[in-house]
C-alpha cells in the first residue's frame, strides 16, 4: 500500500501544483483517477482516505473528492468570534440556520447553567460554511427568559455580536472541552457525510463579566478542517 499511496499522494499534489484544481474544485471521478494511477478503486479509496485525515482532500456524499483548502485555525484558549476569525483567515463565512426551539434541556446543560430541569432554553442549530463549504454543526442553549424575542433576531450572523447589540451582553471568557466524537445522522447529513464519520467535537460554554453563563455551545467539526494553535508564554 504504501507505494500505491505514495503515487496516489504525488500525483493529487501535482494536479493542484500545476494549477488544473484549486481548493474546492473537485477531482477526477475515481474511476478515472484508478485507471490513470493503475490501481484498484479499492486502494485508490484507501489512499484517498489517508490524505483525507491529512487535509488534502475532502469527500461529501455523492458528490466525489475534492481539493481541501487551508484549514481553519483556533486557539482553544481565546475566545473565538466564527465570523471574524474567518475573515481575518481570508475565508467568506456564511451561516444557515437548521432549527429554533423553547425546551427544557438535558441534565448537563441546565446543571451548567445551576438551573433547575424545568428551566426554559432556547435551542439553536446551526450549520456553518467556509466559502460555501460547510465545516461545522453547532448546537447551541440559551436561557429563554433572559433572551427573550431571540427568534426574531438574524440568527444568520454572529451570535455574540447579536447577544452585544440586542441584549447588552458582552462575553468576556470562554471554557472549553475538545474531544473525539462518531457524528449522528443529524449532524452528519448538514455536513454531506455519512453518519458515524469522525468529527472534533469542541463543548463551549461563554460567560459574561459577571461570570454569568450566557450559552453553552456544541460543534461538531469536520476534522481535516480545522486545526489548534495555542502560543504560551
Amino acid at each position: 500500500m504504501s507505494s500505491s499511496y505514495d503515487d496516489i499522494k504525488t500525483h493529487v499534489q501535482l494536479l493542484i501544483s500545476n494549477g488544473r484544481l484549486a481548493a474546492n474544485q473537485k477531482l477526477p471521478a475515481e474511476r478515472e483517477l484508478a485507471e490513470q494511477l493503475q490501481v484498484t478503486r479499492i486502494t485508490l479509496r484507501d489512499g484517498l482516505n489517508r490524505l483525507e485525515g491529512e487535509g488534502l482532500v475532502y469527500r461529501q456524499n455523492r458528490r466525489g473528492w475534492f481539493v481541501a483548502p487551508n484549514r481553519f485555525v483556533i486557539n482553544p484558549a481565546q475566545k473565538v468570534n466564527f465570523n471574524s476569525m474567518a475573515r481575518q483567515q481570508g475565508f467568506k463565512p456564511t451561516t444557515k440556520v437548521l432549527g429554533f426551539r423553547k425546551l427544557t434541556a438535558r441534565r448537563d446543560i441546565y446543571s451548567a447553567f445551576n438551573a433547575n430541569k424545568s428551566s426554559k432554553y432556547f435551542e439553536m442549530r446551526r450549520v456553518r460554511y467556509l466559502d460555501q463549504r460547510a465545516v461545522m454543526v453547532e448546537e447551541s442553549y440559551l436561557p429563554a427568559e433572559r433572551f427573550s424575542g431571540l427568534s426574531d433576531l438574524d440568527l444568520s450572523g454572529s451570535v455574540t455580536e447579536i447577544l452585544q447589540d440586542s441584549y447588552a451582553v458582552n462575553i468576556i471568557q470562554e471554557r472549553c472541552n475538545i474531544q473525539g466524537a462518531n457524528l449522528e445522522l443529524l449532524c452528519a447529513g448538514p455536513l454531506g457525510i455519512p453518519a458515524g464519520a469522525p468529527s472534533l467535537k469542541i463543548t463551549r460554554l461563554r460567560f459574561d463579566s459577571g461570570e454569568h453563563l450566557i450559552d453553552y455551545n456544541i460543534e461538531y467539526w469536520l476534522p481535516h478542517a480545522i486545526e489548534m494553535e495555542v502560543a504560551t508564554r
